[in-house]
């Protein structure tokens, strides 16, 4: 499979991935669907057609490297991920690092454990720095983004999705594998089947069969991915994240599954290493 090529609203920086611009017009929406619900909250909304308005879509998530120069120029105060991500033995010794201690090695990677108050700081940034308004998307902007106009499962199609398609066990070994399910198993290890947690995310387009039809890469897996979305008015202190990550099944990197992430969770506290963001610029209501 070879990826589309992108209509490019805004060319790549070093400050930020390439724009991909998705015009105005109809999608298929839904049907939403949950693997962890959350108590009090709505019925799921159904398959349904809806309109939006035109935006640009960044290509990739936020990368390491790209929030370094945001955290070297702004003084941004962030705690630090579960270092075992960054790289083991050390992991076992320290319990996090700042982006100043990352590998060069991991400077494609997507930036996680960040907060949503963290991804809306380094949009502002972004939005000085280039002189637009660049935000998270909604959860219909992003689905968009991710499946096109024509209802698809997956950015690539139907196809269920592989280790080299997702990022889902891309680096299976069959010894870590069996260990997990059978000797010490868990449950969510052992629910994800081959797509066990393999310990940490791939860089950005690694994958180049994870493209979505507007040319957006990693939205499938890798990480999951912040938008600007309440989760529902019944639990206000949540919004809605998507998209899947190297740690779950399968079955999340679905276009139309929705999950919940914290927002009032603060930076120190907060320690989802499998979620991170990009950014859209809204270019027409």
């Amino acid at each position: 499979m070879t990826a589309p090529p992108p209509r490019i609203y805004l060319p790549a920086t070093a400050w930020h991935s390439a724009f991909a611009l998705v015009p105005a017009g109809p999608f298929i929406y839904g049907p939403e669907l949950v693997y962890e619900r959350l108590e009090g909250t709505r019925s799921l909304r159904p398959r349904q057609t809806l309109n939006l308005g035109t935006f640009a879509l960044a290509i990739y998530p936020v990368t390491v490297a790209q929030w370094q120069r945001f955290a070297d120029e702004t003084g941004y105060r962030w705690p630090g991920t579960w270092y075992h991500l960054v790289e083991p033995p050390r992991g076992w010794l320290r319990r996090f690092a700042p982006c100043r201690d990352y590998p060069p090695a991991m400077a494609d990677y997507p930036m996680a454990d960040v907060t949503q108050t963290d991804a809306l700081a380094y949009a502002a940034w972004l939005s000085d720095k280039i002189g637009q308004v660049c935000s998270l998307p909604s959860e219909e902007e992003w689905e968009k983004a991710a499946r096109g106009h024509d209802g698809r499962t997956y950015p690539w199609g139907e196809e269920h999705p592989r280790p080299e398609l997702a990022h889902l066990g891309n680096w299976v070994k069959l010894r870590y594998y069996a260990y997990n399910l059978f000797i010490k198993p868990e449950r969510e290890w052992a629910r994800s089947g081959w797509y066990f947690r393999c310990g940490s995310p791939l860089p950005v387009g690694a994958i180049p069969q994870n493209v979505s039809p507007y040319g957006c890469y990693d939205m499938a897996g890798n990480v999951w991915e912040w938008t600007r979305s309440p989760y529902d008015p019944a639990v206000p202190g949540f919004h809605v994240v998507k998209g899947g990550s190297w740690g779950y099944s399968p079955h999340h990197t679905q276009c139309f599954v929705r999950s919940a992430a914290s927002i009032t969770t603060t930076s120190d506290r907060y320690h989802a290493h499998g979620t991170g963001f990009r950014l859209s610029i809204r270019l027409s209501a």
